[in-house]
């Protein structure tokens, strides 16, 4: 009798480390897909001040700086918002 409820415990004591790592698993990958839109985010923002520049270049205007200056700050934000998702990975599995 006491094999049985030894293996029992193991067998909890294995579902609830399954269950924790599986948890582990959906929290990073949510995580993940943050960093994934906001890195699409940053790449849309680098684009348009590529082609604020060419625009004002193409029609021989004068640079909208205080839009450049917006958008950069907008990417820099969001490189911050990055590392504070990359921390928390790091803390979700413990490192």
């Amino acid at each position: 009798m006491s094999l049985l409820k030894n293996l029992g415990n193991k067998a909890m004591s294995t579902a609830k480390v399954v269950g924790s790592k599986s948890q582990e698993m959906v929290e990073v990958g949510k995580l993940k897909i943050q960093i994934n839109q906001l890195e699409s985010d940053i790449t849309k923002s680098k684009t348009e001040i590529g082609e604020i520049v060419y625009n004002s270049h193409a029609n021989e205007q004068v640079l909208d700086e205080e839009q450049v200056v917006t958008l950069c700050n907008n990417i820099d934000a969001k490189y911050s918002e990055i590392e504070q998702l990359k921390e928390r990975i790091q803390d979700v599995k413990g490192n």
